[in-house]
């Protein structure tokens, strides 16, 4: 693979366990011996450069920090193996736990704190020696889900804040599209695709990317004219076109609609269940053939039940040709 970031940019490797992701990642800190190939950072070579003698730091998905040292000893440590002042250390101290929001914490130990605030002490030690590029390896798998949701929203603070390279390494789909500027969707060592977060999500170019990001309906197509494909038993027209034969045509289920009629461009079904889920509800619904797509749409504003006939809308701007390679 070939990968150009920028400087002071949110990038985010994506991809389902076992991809390559912590490995490329490992390889970038220096963990991981490379085979081949060039890594540089701000025009400097790294390759078989030790790891404390880069201007990088990682934040694990352990968070690893010591547990006999207090939060303020934690984030000291880099700067007094740098041979920092007293002076210089405790201005930094300070301003790190007042950047990830920890004043006050200094005398606590790791086991006093919630997990969020461990995150929090991990970030401002990797953060407190100001490096070129920070590594952040899954650092939120392991908190619940209301805290994942705010310090998705820390990070990206922080990192605006900072103006340092993050380099996010994770396989949830929704934190890479909420905190990127830019996204490598990633399989088998390779990078299949290459974009910010809109343009991998509305415009995949491969159907494993299409389902891999967000919830896709992947409908079995044949290509019979430019624009023109036949799926169940039926012809759409698309607004956007690719060629091969060996393809699928992508709708979200949030672009499609149902309706009593046929309006338009749309696929006869039946209503096989209905999923309430809030403020949505998801419809499931069997096509011809043997194709089952999902349709969201707002509670309230689709009275079909389970066992009726509908039509599923899919307009020609909300179909997207994706190969199946």
């Amino acid at each position: 693979m070939s990968i150009d970031i920028a400087a002071g940019e949110f990038f985010t490797l994506l991809g389902p366990s076992g991809c390559g992701k912590t490995t490329l990642l490992r390889a970038i800190a220096g963990f991981e011996p490379q085979d081949s190939g060039t890594i540089t950072l701000g025009g400097r070579g790294l390759d078989g450069l030790a790891p404390h003698r880069r201007p990088v730091n990682t934040v694990f998905q352990s968070y690893a920090i010591f547990p006999h040292m207090t939060v303020a000893q934690n984030v000291a440590f880099a700067l007094e193996m740098q041979r920092r002042t007293r002076r210089e250390i405790a201005a930094r101290v300070e301003e790190m736990l007042a950047l990830v929001r920890l004043s006050g914490l200094h005398d606590r130990k790791p086991a006093q704190l919630s997990g969020g605030q461990q995150q929090r002490v991990a970030l401002a030690r990797a953060l407190a020696a100001a490096p070129l590029l920070l590594l952040l390896d899954e650092p939120l798998s392991a908190l619940d889900l209301k805290l994942r949701t705010e310090m998705r929203l820390e990070l990206k603070r922080l990192q605006g804040e900072t103006g340092i390279t993050f380099i996010f390494v994770t396989h949830d789909q929704h934190e890479a599209l909420t905190m990127s500027d830019r996204i490598a969707v990633m399989r088998d060592g390779q990078v299949l695709q290459l974009g910010t977060p809109e343009e991998i999500y509305e415009r995949p170019t491969l159907r494993f990317v299409a389902d891999f990001i967000g919830e896709a309906n992947l409908l079995p197509a044949r290509r019979i004219a430019p624009g023109r494909f036949a799926v169940s038993g039926q012809e759409l027209a698309v607004a956007q076109d690719a060629p091969g034969e060996d393809v699928s045509l992508m709708l979200r289920p949030e672009r499609a609609s149902l309706a009593a009629a046929p309006t338009g461009q749309s696929l006869p079904g039946v209503v096989e269940q209905v999923v309430y889920d809030g403020a949505d509800t998801t419809f499931h619904v069997a096509l011809a053939e043997g194709v089952a797509v999902r349709v969201r749409m707002a509670h309230g504003t689709c009275p079909a039940r389970r066992g009726d006939t509908v039509h599923v809308l899919a307009d020609p701007a909300a179909l997207r040709v994706v190969r199946n390679a």
